[in-house]
């Protein structure tokens, strides 16, 4: 299965290599990987800031307020602002694993 999925993936580069858009199989993946991240990245900082323009207001601080209760809208808004700060830090360790630029914007 390891030998098939290379093999794939050496499919997917072909093209872009043929082309002579990318030199190599290596470069067009760190490439697409790079791109996938920063759009990644980008996309989680975006939510982040719409949720704290929202609510003016920190997602811990957002957290305690709504200990003394919450709409249907705000435990929506808490459960989409979560899962943006983790899946932005699981994104940036990602990136600072394979040596990527890292936005720094949040």
């Amino acid at each position: 299965m390891k030998q098939r999925t290379i093999q794939d993936l050496e499919e997917l580069a072909k093209p872009f290599i043929d082309i002579g858009l990318y030199n190599s199989d290596a470069t067009f993946f760190s490439d697409l990987i790079r791109d996938t991240a920063e759009h990644r990245l980008n996309r989680y900082e975006k939510t982040i800031k719409k949720l704290e323009r929202k609510y003016g207001m920190s997602f811990d601080d957002f957290s305690k307020k709504l200990e003394l209760g919450a709409t249907i809208e705000e435990e929506d808004d808490w459960m989409e602002w979560e899962a943006a700060i983790n899946m932005l830090g699981a994104w940036r360790t990602t990136t600072g694993a394979l040596s990527l630029p890292v936005p720094t914007s949040v």
